[in-house]
C-alpha cells in the first residue's frame, strides 16, 4: 500500500465516519465498497471491521440511554448464528459475485422501503431472519447493516433508538467478527497498522457528524437512510462488476 492508497483510505474513513455518526449506520456499507477501488476486498473488510468496531464503541456509550434492549439481544444472537456461514463465504466464495448479490439485495430493500412498507406488527421471526443474514454479511463482506436497517426502518423505529440500537449490535457483532477472523488467520499485520493509523480520521469524523446530528429531522432522516442504502447498493454492484 503506497502513500496515495493510505491517503485515500483515510479520506474514505473520515467521510464515512461522519455518515455513521449522523445516521447511526453506513460506515461499512460505504467504506468497504469505496475502499475496494483502492485496496483488495479482504483488507478493506478487516480494516473496516477494526475501525468500525471502535467507532461503534464510542457511539454506543454516547447513545446508551436510547437502546432497545430486547431487539438488540435478538439481533445479536441471530448474528452469531449466521456468522460461520459468512466466514466460509469470505474464505472460499467468489468475492465479485458476493458484492453483486449484496448490492442487488440492498437496492431491492430500498425499493420496498421507499413504497412505505410498515412491519410494526410482523412476527419477531423477521428480526431473527434478518439478524442471521446480517451475521452472514458481517463475515463475508463486513457490510452487515442493511438487513437490520431494513427491519428497524420498516418497523418505524424513531431515529434516536435506531442509532443507539444499531451501534450496540455493530459493536458486539464487530468484536465477534474480528475474533473469528483472527482465529481463522485472516488478520494481517499491515491491515491492523492501517486501521490504527485511521483512528484519528474516524474520531474527527464522528465528532463532526455528532455536531450535525441534532439538525436532522425525522423525514430528513428517512431520506438519508434510503440515500445511503442506494449509494451502498450501487457501489457494491459496481465493485463486483469492475473489481
Amino acid at each position: 500500500m503506497n502513500t496515495t492508497h493510505i491517503v485515500l483510505v483515510l479520506l474514505i474513513i473520515f467521510a464515512t465516519s461522519i455518515v455513521q455518526s449522523v445516521s447511526g449506520f453506513g460506515f461499512a456499507l460505504l467504506a468497504v465498497p469505496l475502499m475496494v477501488f483502492v485496496i483488495d476486498l479482504q483488507s478493506a473488510v478487516i480494516i473496516s471491521s477494526f475501525v468500525g468496531t471502535l467507532s461503534n464503541l464510542l457511539q454506543s456509550w454516547q447513545l446508551r440511554r436510547n437502546i432497545e434492549r430486547t431487539m438488540t439481544k435478538r439481533f445479536l444472537l441471530a448474528t452469531i448464528i449466521g456468522s460461520p456461514v459468512g466466514l466460509l463465504l469470505f474464505v472460499y466464495a467468489n468475492q465479485s459475485a458476493l458484492k453483486i448479490v449484496l448490492g442487488v439485495s440492498i437496492l431491492f430493500g430500498v425499493l420496498v422501503l421507499s413504497r412505505g412498507l410498515e412491519l410494526q406488527h410482523v412476527s419477531t421471526l423477521l428480526d431473527w431472519a434478518m439478524g442471521v443474514l446480517s451475521g452472514v454479511l458481517l463475515m463475508a463482506t463486513s457490510t452487515n447493516g442493511p438487513p437490520l436497517v431494513f427491519v428497524l426502518q420498516a418497523r418505524k423505529i424513531d431515529p434516536s433508538t435506531f442509532r443507539a440500537t444499531l451501534n450496540v449490535v455493530f459493536l458486539v457483532s464487530g468484536a465477534f467478527g474480528l475474533l473469528m477472523f483472527g482465529l481463522a488467520g485472516e488478520v494481517l499485520r499491515s491491515d491492523v497498522n492501517m486501521a490504527a493509523v485511521s483512528v484519528p480520521a474516524m474520531v474527527l469524523g464522528i465528532t463532526l457528524g455528532g455536531a450535525m446530528r441534532k439538525h436532522v429531522r425525522q423525514e430528513l432522516f428517512k431520506k438519508i437512510v434510503l440515500a445511503l442504502l442506494t449509494v451502498g447498493g450501487v457501489s457494491s454492484v459496481l465493485g463486483g462488476v469492475f473489481g
